[in-house]
């Protein structure tokens, strides 16, 4: 198959995710804020569950959901930015694959968009990519985030291209993709061993590299 471009998921496809922890430390960072000590069960609901949750979580702390989002999504962006300082939020070794891929080649992750820049910056990436593109620091931003194809559908306008392949490693990013209407790679990483697919991907790969022979 022919591709016009390559897109990206970040998380798990290009660097690591980022440890559950780190992710906690930013929520509960946030409702510092506003003097609020969260539950575990409250800080984790923040980062699993959805927009329904998330509202009704501040609710209960009688916290304005347009105010503490971007504040929490300030934090994540913060502490991440430290993960990739310290070292303990590394590129995957086959990102070295991208160097060989004749393509025009963007970035759309659910993560912050100012983790998206940190991590294009720390890591020198900038020039690799024609667009990138993370979730806006919002409300309307979580809500729009994969699947819905929002961001890919940007994305694919930036570059003015109808036929692309989605790269990732969920079923959130096989499912955008389809809604998209375009083709996905699932990249089977190690912390998805066993992780089941609720769609099919077009593709099932091992690495980065097996992009090559698919594009």
């Amino acid at each position: 198959m022919t591709y016009d471009a390559v897109i990206f998921d970040n998380d798990g496809v290009l660097t690591e995710p980022t440890l559950l922890e780190v992710q906690r430390e930013a929520v509960r960072r946030a409702f510092a804020e506003f003097d609020v000590d969260p539950t575990t069960e409250a800080i984790d609901g923040v980062i699993h569950g959805g927009l329904t949750r998330l509202r009704r979580i501040c609710s209960v702390h009688e916290v304005s959901v347009d105010e503490f989002w971007p504040r929490h999504e300030t934090h994540a962006a913060e502490v991440q930015l430290e993960c990739l300082e310290n070292g303990t939020k590394p590129l995957y070794d086959d990102v070295q694959t991208l160097d060989e891929l004749d393509h025009p080649l963007g970035i759309v992750s659910n993560n912050q968009h100012a983790t998206i820049e940190h991590i294009l910056n720390v890591y020198d990436m900038t020039d690799h990519f024609e667009v990138a593109y993370g979730r806006d620091p919002t409300v309307e931003g979580a809500r729009v985030k994969k699947p819905d194809p929002h961001y890919i559908e940007r994305a694919m306008d930036r570059l003015d291209v109808e036929k692309a392949l989605y790269v990732g490693d969920s079923n959130v990013d096989v499912v955008a993709a389809n809604r998209a209407g375009i083709d996905s790679a699932f990249v089977r990483r190690p912390h998805r061993d066993g992780y089941a697919l609720a769609a099919e991907p077009t593709y099932e790969l091992d690495s980065l590299d097996e992009l090559l022979a698919v594009c």
